[in-house]
Formats: C-alpha cells, sequence, structure tokens
C-alpha cells in the first residue's frame, strides 16, 4: 500500500513539474510579444525624448527575464525526467516479469500479500488456506475443485496405486514428500483432460540437441555412436521406459502446503531450498526466472517430439508453464498453471488463464 502511494505521489509531481513547464514557456511567449512592441516603439519615439533611454534597460531586463524563464524549463524538465527514471526503476524492482515464449507474465510479491483477501462473485476465496484468486472466465474453464496429491498423480501418470502405496513411493522420492503428500489442491481446469502418449520416438528439443552434442563428441574422440545407442539414450532420457502416458489440460493449480508436514529436522521451508527440489522433480528447461526473498517466479517452455494426443499424431507438441513459488507464517504456495496453443479453443483461453495466475494473494 505504502509503494503505491509512493508512485501516486510521484506520478503528481511529475504532473505538476510538466503544468510549471508550459506555464513558464507561455510566459517567456508574453515576454518576447513584449520586447517586440517595446522594439517597435522605440523606433516611433525620438531620441530627444526622455523615455528614449529607458527602452533599452527594459528590453535588456525583458531578455533576462526570458533566459531565467528558459533556464528554469530545462531544469524542471531535468528534474521531471530524474523522477520518472526513479520511478520506473522502483516499479521495475518490485514487479516480477518473465516471459515464456512471447507471452509475458507479471506479479508484484508486495501486493500478493494482503491483510484481507478480496472476495465477490469472481474470486475464489478459502480463509482456511489463506488463499485467493480471480476464477478464469469464459466458455470452456470448469468450476475450481479440490482433489488430493494422490488423486493429482493417479490423473497424471495413469498409476493405480493406492493412497499408501503412492505415499510410499513420493516419501522415498523426495524429502519434502510428506509435505507434497498432505498438499490441499484446488485446480481449474479448461476443457477436458488429454492423453499425451509416448514411445521410442519420443523426445524434447533439449534432448534432441543434448543427443547432437554427444553424438558430436564422442566423434571428435574417434567413437561411432550407433543409431541405436541413440535411440536407447532417447528413452532413458525422456524416461519413456517409466512413463509411456501423461495426462495433460489447460489448468491453473495451487497447492498449499502445511509448514507442520515438514517432519524432517535438517530440512526447512526456504523457497531455494523447495525450487531445487521442485526442479530435480519436474525436469523441464527453463525458460525465464525472478527471484526475491517472499516470490519465485518461473516459466518452462516444452516442445514434445512425436507424440500422441488422445489418439492423434503430433510431430511436435508445444506446452508452457508458468510457476510460482511464496509462503506465509503457515503455508507453502506452489502455483503453477499450463497451456498449449495446439489444445483446441485454448487461444481464447490463455488471457483468463495469465490473469488467474497473476491475481494470487495470500494473507499475511
Amino acid at each position: 500500500m505504502g509503494q503505491e502511494n509512493t508512485s501516486q505521489e510521484k506520478e503528481k509531481r511529475s504532473s505538476i513539474l510538466d503544468s510549471v513547464s508550459n506555464w513558464i514557456k507561455l510566459v517567456a511567449l508574453i515576454v518576447l510579444v513584449m520586447e517586440a512592441i517595446l522594439l517597435l516603439a522605440m523606433t516611433l519615439t525620438p531620441a530627444s525624448e526622455p523615455i528614449f533611454t529607458l527602452y533599452p534597460i527594459l528590453m535588456l531586463l525583458l531578455a533576462l527575464a526570458v533566459l531565467a524563464a528558459l533556464f528554469m524549463d530545462r531544469f524542471q524538465h531535468r528534474k521531471s525526467d530524474i523522477e520518472k527514471i526513479k520511478a520506473t526503476t522502483e516499479l521495475q524492482r518490485v514487479q516480477q516479469t518473465v516471459k515464456v515464449d512471447t507471452m509475458e507474465i507479471s506479479v508484484d510479491p508486495e501486493k500478493s500479500t494482503t491483510k484481507e483477501l478480496e472476495t465477490g462473485l469472481n474470486m475464489f476465496t478459502d480463509n482456511m488456506l489463506q488463499f485467493s484468486f480471480k476464477k478464469p472466465v469464459g466458455d470452456g474453464w470448469h468450476a475450481p475443485k479440490f482433489i488430493k496429491y494422490a488423486d493429482f498423480v493417479r490423473s497424471t501418470y495413469f498409476t493405480n496405486l493406492p493412497d499408501n502405496q503412492l505415499e510410499e513411493l513420493i516419501t522415498a522420492n523426495s524429502p519434502y514428500g510428506k509435505l507434497f503428500f498432505n498438499a490441499k489442491i484446488v485446480s481449474v481446469v479448461f476443457g477436458e483432460p488429454k492423453a499425451i502418449e509416448m514411445d521410442e520416438n519420443t523426445s524434447t528439443e533439449s534432448i534432441e540437441e543434448y543427443l547432437v552434442n554427444m553424438v558430436e563428441k564422442f566423434k571428435k574422440e574417434g567413437t561411432e555412436v550407433s543409431e541405436e545407442e541413440i535411440k536407447d539414450a532417447r528413452v532413458k532420457l525422456n524416461q519413456t521406459e517409466n512413463v509411456s502416458k501423461i495426462g495433460f489440460a489447460v489448468d491453473f493449480k495451487i497447492m498449499a502446503m502445511d509448514k507442520n508436514d515438514i517432519d524432517t529436522p535438517f530440512l526447512d521451508s526456504s523457497l531455494p531450498n523447495l525450487f531445487l527440489n521442485f526442479g530435480s522433480i519436474i525436469k523441464e528447461p527453463i525458460d525465464s526466472l525472478k527471484t526475491d526473498e517472499n516470490s519465485l517466479l518461473w516459466t518452462t517452455k516444452n516442445k514434445l517430439k512425436n507424440v500422441t494426443l488422445d489418439g492423434e499424431p503430433y510431430a511436435s507438441f508445444s506446452i508452457y508453464r508458468l510457476y510460482r513459488l511464496l509462503k506465509n507464517d503457515d503455508y507453502i504456495y506452489f502455483c503453477s498453471a499450463q497451456w498449449s496453443p495446439q489444445i483446441e479453443g485454448a487461444h481464447f483461453a490463455w488471457d483468463s488463464l495469465k490473469k488467474s495466475f497473476e491475481s494470487f494473494k495470500i494473507l499475511k
């Protein structure tokens, strides 16, 4: 709130300086007109008249007034420019802005925390979990709903494992496993979920780039790499041997994680530690990243090669994801949104998805 008031004061000050500048220019114009009138009067007045000797003095004084006005104008403009530069720099320092492909996402960490959550018809507010956000609007969006972390895993990886086995698997693979497994998730989905099927030819741009570099490296060392070896490496890098199908939907999700579920003594709830852990799980190339002590914001861009989406083959399928980590005294929040321009009707959903992601707020 203080930051907003400061910005408004600077805008008012800049507006006043602009007004002063315009008045100075008007005064200078009037003075120049008066100079012209005095010069005309001087030429029409006989030199013997006593007033004749005063004309040059008056003209000199008016010329000095014009110079003073011009100097003041430059000084005020310079001061105004400095104020504008300071205001812009301050805004850039507060805002976190990232890009994914050509799209821009911007959040203000200070405005993301509030003493009172916003409510209304277009707001989703949970006072128990201490957060709120604007619900996506438009045809195709479903109402927000709560899901368990175990159900999220099952719908994403098409596994039938029961809760207890999933919990064992998740806690075995991450020191924050209990924190994740007990998370409360709110999900807002556009359209219907899809199934992305993968085979031995499935890859990504980053994997293919890595394979090309490795083949070149071995060639320089005098070792030839066979197509079969490349195919095996592709399968391992893409983990197709473990996961051959994943669920995908254009959606916005919030994981609210209770800090009390961090039960390992050497762990803490610092956002950088959580970011590193999520990075080791998600394994996506980061497209853009902005951080401060209270908020981490990043995006990823994935181009899957040779996949099948609901039975239809795609030589290339793009997925853009937005991620954000922030916390208050009680909870850690992991916000995520995913989108693909290749999903039917999804281009209409982007603006609404972006606004929902940017609107997320938590109680201080």
